[in-house]
């Protein structure tokens, strides 16, 4: 935090875990911050006057004194009346428990459950402004004391005058180093004789050294916003009227003639008439916690989507599975000179299109599972290819530059596909008047971490300065203007490659475009799937009788079909409860469970821990439609044989002898 190093805050709680917790917050996001607790608000007003912390986080529902009257009490007492009070509420909305706050000297509010990011910027913003009216009240009583000195020393004999003079000077310098040293920009205004002041830091952070703004009134007003003169001029007279403090969010214009938002608070001093004679107050550039407040909003919006993705991922992919299925079955029915045989090929496109769809939603949300596979980095790009040409637009071009060999790896198809889609909406809209965005494969030999496949994304856009670049993959961190971005696109891509034990780097110069390379662990001979020999055009077949439960007719209806079509006996059941009680009728003759995870009055992993009770030996292929956090909350553990929707024909068939073969 600039300007402020280490801090002390008292929290006053009764719930000695509300406070454990509280510790427990601190130490993680505000390390340089000491906790004094208590927990009963007598105490802890005792405590206060005693450690004099620089704020006190009180909590409202407490019994005996309640937080309302432990902040009102605190206010009134000389010692503590300038110690910011967050007061610690139990529902956000609760408007009437803010107002009775508010009334009672309350600086801010923090709700239950309590936001580490508010939590911080809250103690920050209220530490910091405590630390900047301590200052102004210092350095107001220091050179009030001052004047009251030379007057006295001044009826002195002349030969203390040079004495005196030399030490004004220097307190001066030290009020003026303090000044300075401030992030908070100060000013001051003497309302008899119009004179102004603005230390260096208020014109510093409007874009102008000390020496190119005038100390006059003008100075301010002529660079306030034009909507912002009247609210401002209403405050002031409020003020100087005694009926509201000054304390206003502003819009500042800077050299560079955009408006800074500021936080301008004053406060006057009358004479003895109540007049108003004097305003003093400081700006905060509030563009921090503009920033903080904006990406909690961003990520509150990511929770949404990844909740939406969630919801409809399921439904959605039954749905698919269906579709493709019959698709690719009526496919390999028809006959190769059939006239409908590329409006099928269409449908299981289209299916393939929406699957995409529906991957590229989870992993966005972070809730797509893993399900690597071996397939080839060229393979991958050709596969993605059109649908970039739809992402990066008509005025870019696309530039593939593929090695003829192949480069077998073992990811995950959909994951590897969103890298690069991100990879081409970051470049898109890096080059907005068009460019050449290219993908390149490569081969890194044998090192240290052995050989690795490289992909090399590059565009001729306008690059990045260095700071961009080492913050390119933090989360949240993005370039682009206010409701353009989330500042996640990124940082999905750096945890997508980091779980395929992968790396990625960057290198950009401003006006001469970016370039990505990415390395995945190149599979050797040794530990290849066997993926290049040529695989058998017909789907595996088989004879053993697999019991199927899957509570989707649709889905149940077509795995049917595509089991019975290929030679095996099936025995269907309609949820968790039928299939235990199928397999107990004809455990002997079954070769394989095919089951769904989800499914009524019994879920697919307590179905097989009572079918395994009756065969330790069983075989199941799982299957499901759900996310992967949905799955693992249902007690899905690693290791287990698991197809997710929506699913081919071929890979159930494929994958349904595997496991019957092991």
């Amino acid at each position: 935090m600039r300007g402020i190093a280490h801090m002390k805050l008292l929290a006053i709680d009764d719930n000695h875990d509300n406070l454990l917790t509280l510790g427990a917050l601190l130490k993680i996001f505000l390390p340089e911050a000491s906790l004094i607790t208590s927990q009963s608000a007598q105490d802890g007003i005792r405590r206060a006057r005693m450690e004099g912390p620089d704020a006190i986080l009180l909590d409202i529902q407490m019994p005996g004194m309640d937080g309302f009257e432990a902040t009102r009490r605190l206010k009134s007492i000389p010692s503590t009346q300038h110690i910011p009070v967050i007061l610690v509420t139990a529902h956000r909305s609760d408007s009437a428990c803010r107002v009775k706050g508010l009334e009672c000297g309350a600086d801010a509010f923090l709700s239950k459950p309590i936001d580490e990011a508010e939590l911080v910027a809250q103690i920050k913003a209220m530490v910091r402004i405590k630390r900047s009216e301590d200052a102004l009240r210092r350095e107001r009583d220091s050179l009030e004391a001052l004047v009251a000195r030379r007057t006295g020393e001044l009826l002195l004999a002349n030969r203390e005058l040079k004495e005196n003079l030399e030490r004004l000077a220097q307190s001066e310098a030290r009020y003026s180093r303090a000044v300075r040293g401030t992030s908070d920009g100060l000013w001051d205004w003497d309302l008899k004789s119009g004179d102004f002041y603005y230390s260096p830091r208020w014109k510093e952070l409007l874009g102008f050294a000390d020496d190119e703004l005038f100390n006059e009134a003008d100075t301010f007003f002529s660079r306030l916003h034009p909507d912002e003169v009247a609210r401002v001029q209403d405050a002031l007279d409020a003020h100087f009227s005694g009926r509201s403090s000054f304390d206003l969010e502003l819009r500042l214009r800077t050299r560079e003639e955009v408006y800074l938002k500021v936080r301008c608070r004053g406060q006057a001093e009358w004479n003895t008439e109540g007049e108003a004679v004097r305003l003093s107050g400081a700006i905060t550039d509030i563009t921090e916690r503009q920033q903080m407040e904006e990406q909690l909003r961003q990520s509150q919006k990511m929770e949404a989507v990844g909740q939406l993705a969630g919801g409809v991922a399921h439904d959605f992919n039954n749905v698919l599975t269906v579709i493709a299925g019959y698709a690719n079955i009526l496919k390999m029915d028809l006959p190769d000179d059939s006239q409908h045989l590329e409006l099928v090929e269409q449908i299981a496109v289209a299916s393939e299109r929406a699957a995409q769809l529906t991957r590229g939603l989870l992993a966005f949300s972070r809730k797509q599972a893993m399900a690597p596979q071996q397939t080839d980095v060229g393979e991958i790009v050709r596969r993605v290819e059109q649908f970039l040409v739809r992402v990066i637009g008509e005025d870019i071009q696309l530039k593939t530059e593929l090695l003829p060999e192949r480069l077998p790896v073992f990811v995950d198809l959909g994951q590897i596909e969103q890298v690069l889609i991100n990879l081409a909406a970051n470049a898109r809209d890096a080059m907005p008047r068009g460019g050449t965005f290219t993908i390149a494969t490569g081969l890194q030999e044998a090192g240290a971490g052995g050989a690795q496949a490289v992909i090399i994304v590059s565009d001729t856009g306008k690059g990045m300065d260095e700071e961009t670049r080492n913050r390119i993959f933090e989360p949240f961190f993005t370039t682009k203007e206010v409701g353009k971005g989330t500042g996640l696109g990124m940082a999905i891509v750096y945890g997508i490659i980091q779980q395929h034990k992968g790396s990625i780097r960057v290198s950009s110069t401003p006006g001469y475009g970016t370039t990505f390379t990415i390395e995945l662990p190149l599979l050797t001979v040794e530990t290849s799937l066997g993926q290049d020999q040529v695989a058998p055009f017909e789907p595996p077949s088989g004879t053993e009788t697999i019991l199927v439960a899957e509570d989707d007719p649709s889905v149940r209806n077509l795995v049917e079909m595509v089991l019975t079509k290929h030679g095996y006996q099936v025995i269907l059941a309609d949820d968790g409860q039928e299939v235990v009680e199928r397999f107990a009728l004809h455990q002997n003759g079954i070769g394989l469970v095919l089951m769904d995870i989800i499914m009524p009055r019994k879920n697919g992993i307590d179905a097989f821990d009572e079918i395994r009770k009756v065969r330790p030996d069983a075989k199941v292929l799982f299957t499901s439609g759900y996310t992967a956090d949905f799955i693992q909350s249902r007690g899905m553990q690693e290791g287990v044989e698991l197809i997710m929707k929506p699913v081919q024909p071929s890979e159930l068939l494929r994958r349904v002898r595997e496991v019957l073969e092991r």
